[in-house]
């Protein structure tokens, strides 16, 4: 894990846009120019970290520390790394750390992502529903 540097802010979008479109296309249609504004902004303003194995990017986690609560915004893996375990032991690692910091951890989740069954066996309790999301919280 290491801070993002300036030449991370296309394979975040990349890596996002590999890993999340298909769901939001089952809300609205992808536009690559937007969603690209979008995670520029958001790599720009947001404390993202990139996952590497062996000097090579394979992924990134974005998590707030706020005041009263962290909040896991996002993880991303490249296509090769998904279905391993690896997402589930990012989350437990954060889990980890939120319990050692004693804070409450939340996230959103889109409906259609199965990240979300990974949620619900980790402990995480939904305590909101939005349009297209949920929102999760694991005390």
């Amino acid at each position: 894990m290491r801070p993002a540097r300036d030449d991370d802010r296309e394979f975040l979008f990349t890596t996002r846009r590999d890993g999340f479109r298909r769901y939001v296309e089952l809300h609205k249609p992808w536009d690559d120019d937007y969603q690209r504004g979008v995670a520029y902004e958001d790599f720009a303003n947001a404390p993202v970290e990139i996952i590497e194995r062996d000097g090579v990017a394979i992924g990134y986690q974005i998590v707030e520390r706020k005041a009263d609560h962290w909040w896991l915004d996002e993880i991303a893996l490249v296509a090769g790394e998904r279905n391993r375990g690896l997402g589930a032991e990012l989350v437990r690692a954060i889990m980890d750390a939120a319990r050692a910091a004693g804070m409450p951890l939340r996230l959103n989740c889109l409906r259609a992502n199965p990240a979300r069954h990974l949620y619900d066996r980790l402990g995480f309790r939904v305590i909101a529903e939005e349009d297209v999301r949920v929102r999760m919280e694991w005390p």
